[in-house]
């Protein structure tokens, strides 16, 4: 007999909360449902040519990144991408008068959210507003200390998720101490 999962629910919540303040003051806390499988993979595929087109090095890379783009199948015609991926609570927080930079910031939360997961979407929340560039740490022992300090960091990170490249795939490298040890065997 094969392994039988069941329950998702009981283990999984499929909807992300955010609690956004208002025109008024008042925090509010808006719902966003779990995006349908559609929205899903159209997210995914947006990533990754955003991720082919940043890094891409020759005009013709780009080129063909942005054809991509174009080449999507549409959703539904009109919308933004914050109106796709945060659905009603677009409209809620319109109707509460929440700010544009605050919808705007909730929409990458929630994109981020769709492509990545929960760690994505925490990220992309405690990023703030401002520039666009979340704080993130950048190299090994920069990543290392902010993972000691639960995430805390200075130094500015591209705010969008980048779609994993396959393209240029290495092995690491092997550090001098292994290269040592291997020749005194």
């Amino acid at each position: 007999m094969g392994l039988n999962l069941d329950g998702y629910d009981k283990y999984v919540d499929p909807t992300l909360t955010l609690t956004v303040r208002a025109r008024d003051g008042v925090e509010r806390t808006y719902v966003i449902p779990e995006p349908s499988a559609e929205l899903g993979l159209w997210c995914q595929t947006v990533a990754s040519v955003y991720g082919q087109i940043t890094e891409s090095s020759t005009p013709d890379q780009v080129k063909a990144a942005v054809a991509s783009l174009n080449n999507m199948p549409e959703l539904e015609t009109g919308l933004t991408v914050a109106q796709r991926v945060m659905g009603s609570a677009f409209d809620a927080m319109l109707a509460d008068g929440v700010s544009h930079p605050r919808i705007e910031h909730c929409a990458s939360t929630v994109f981020a959210w769709i492509v990545r997961g929960e760690k994505a979407a925490i990220r992309a929340w405690r990023m703030g507003g401002g520039s666009g560039e979340a704080p993130g740490p950048g190299n090994r022992a920069e990543r290392r200390a902010a993972e000691k300090t639960g995430g805390r960091s200075t130094v500015a990170a591209d705010a969008t998720p980048k779609a994993a490249s396959t393209s240029d795939m290495r092995s690491p490298r092997k550090s001098s101490r292994s290269r040592k040890r291997k020749s005194a065997a």
